[in-house]
């Protein structure tokens, strides 16, 4: 596996998040993620028509929504050990912005395969 969250990554997650099946969905998601090996990660994911267009190191200037968790979980999640809802009903997944279009609206893309395979994929880097 390859480190999460280095700029080699975020183009594996923007070449594959680019195969997503289109929704109705545009949004960018500005990422802070504690305890990573390599300290605090910033990152943002911008989404258009369900597909991901841009994944980059650094601060969006306009999020639709910000993200803040710790590196375990993040790794609970992209091991499909634990769901985002699960994760954020338990207070472990901190969503300020459109939270709602985060979680119910990313919920269409979540439940695809092509989302299950992006995740085996980066795992699998």
């Amino acid at each position: 596996m390859k480190d999460l969250f280095t700029e080699d990554w975020l183009n594996s997650l923007k070449e594959l998040g680019s195969e997503l099946p289109p929704i109705d969905l545009t949004i960018t998601c500005q990422y802070e993620i504690s305890g990573a090996p390599q300290g605090k990660v910033r990152y943002y994911i911008e989404i258009e028509n369900g597909k991901v267009t841009d994944a980059e190191l650094g601060k969006h200037p306009s999020p639709n929504c910000s993200v803040s968790t710790t590196y375990k979980e993040v790794l609970s999640i992209l091991q499909q050990e634990k769901s985002v809802t699960a994760s954020f009903m338990q207070g472990n997944f901190k969503i300020d912005g459109e939270y709602e279009k985060y979680l119910l609206t990313m919920n269409a893309i979540r439940a695809t395969k092509e989302w299950d395979n992006m995740q085996q994929a980066l795992m699998s880097l």
